[in-house]
C-alpha cells in the first residue's frame, strides 16, 4: 500500500511539473507572440514614418526643381521676347516715325511673353501634378529639355495608361526628374529616350542616354552615387523595383517599375 501510495505522489508530481512546463511554454509563446506583435507594430510605424518623410522630401524636391525651371524659363523665353520688344520700341522712338509692321511685331513679341506667363503660372499649381499623367508630366520635362537646346529628348508610350496612386506618382514623378537631371548634368549625352509601358500589373518607365556612361559599383562605393541609390530607395519605398545599368562611352539605362495598387500605411 506505501509503494502504491508512493508512485500516486511520483504521478501527481511529474503531472504538475508537465503542466507547469506546458504552462511556461504557453507564457513563452504568449510573450513572443506579443514582442513580434510589438516588434511588426514598429516596423510598420517606422514603415509609415519613413514613407511621410520620403513624400515630403519628393514633395519638397518637386517644388524646387519647378521654381528652378521658372526661372529658367523667365530668364530663357520671357527675358528674351521682352528685350527684344523694348529694342523694337527704343527703334521706333529713336527714329521718331510710327512704323506699323514694327508696332505689329512688339504686340506679337508681348502676346507670345503673356502666353508664355500663364503657362509659368499653371505650372505654380500645387494640384499640377495631381491633375496631369504621368506620361503628360515627363513629356513637359523633355520638352523643357528640349526647349532649353540642353539635348534631344523624346517618349515612346506603349499599353493603355493608367497611373499609380496619387503619392506614389508624386514619388515617380520625382525619380523620373532625378534620372533626367542626372543626365543633362552629367552624361554629356545627345539622345535621351523614355519608353512608357503600361503593363497589366504594373508601368515600367525606361529611361536611356548615349552619354559618357559610368561605372556603377565603383560610383556606390565611392558614395558618389547617392542620386542614382536615392533613385533605387524610391521605387522600393513604393514597392517597386528600379535598375541600373550603365556602360563606360555607351550610356546609361534606367529601368524603373511600380505596380499601379499600392496600399499605403495606415
Amino acid at each position: 500500500m506505501p509503494e502504491t501510495n508512493k508512485q500516486l505522489v511520483v504521478v501527481i508530481v511529474a503531472a504538475i511539473l508537465v503542466l507547469l512546463f506546458f504552462g511556461v511554454m504557453f507564457l513563452i509563446m504568449i510573450s513572443y507572440y506579443n514582442n513580434r506583435k510589438l516588434l511588426a507594430a514598429r516596423e510598420k510605424q517606422l514603415l509609415k514614418e519613413n514613407f511621410e518623410k520620403q513624400l515630403l522630401q519628393s514633395r519638397l524636391e518637386v517644388q524646387e526643381q519647378i521654381l528652378n525651371n521658372i526661372s529658367q524659363e523667365i530668364h530663357d523665353n520671357v527675358g528674351q521676347i521682352l528685350t527684344l520688344a523694348k529694342i523694337q520700341v527704343n527703334l521706333m522712338d529713336h527714329n521718331g516715325v510710327f512704323n506699323r509692321e514694327l508696332v505689329k511685331d512688339v504686340k506679337d513679341c508681348i502676346g507670345r511673353a503673356l502666353t508664355d506667363l500663364r503657362d509659368i503660372a499653371k505650372s505654380l499649381s500645387g494640384q499640377r501634378i495631381q491633375q496631369l499623367r504621368i506620361s503628360e508630366l515627363i513629356a513637359a520635362e523633355l520638352q523643357r529639355i528640349k526647349k532649353a537646346g540642353l539635348t534631344n529628348a523624346c517618349m515612346d508610350v506603349t499599353g493603355m495608361e493608367k497611373d499609380p496612386g496619387p503619392q506614389d506618382k508624386l514619388i515617380l514623378f520625382r525619380m523620373v526628374q532625378e534620372s533626367l537631371q542626372n543626365i543633362i548634368k552629367h552624361a554629356k549625352a545627345s539622345e535621351i529616350m523614355v519608353t512608357l509601358t503600361y503593363e497589366p500589373e504594373q508601368l515600367s518607365i525606361m529611361i536611356r542616354d548615349n552619354g559618357v556612361g559610368f561605372d556603377l559599383q565603383q560610383k556606390l562605393d565611392a558614395g558618389n552615387g547617392l542620386g542614382l541609390q536615392n533613385i533605387i530607395n524610391r521605387a522600393a519605398l513604393i514597392r517597386g523595383r528600379a535598375f541600373i545599368k550603365s556602360v563606360i562611352n555607351e550610356g546609361t539605362c534606367i529601368d524603373i517599375h511600380i505596380p499601379y495598387e499600392y496600399a499605403e500605411v495606415k
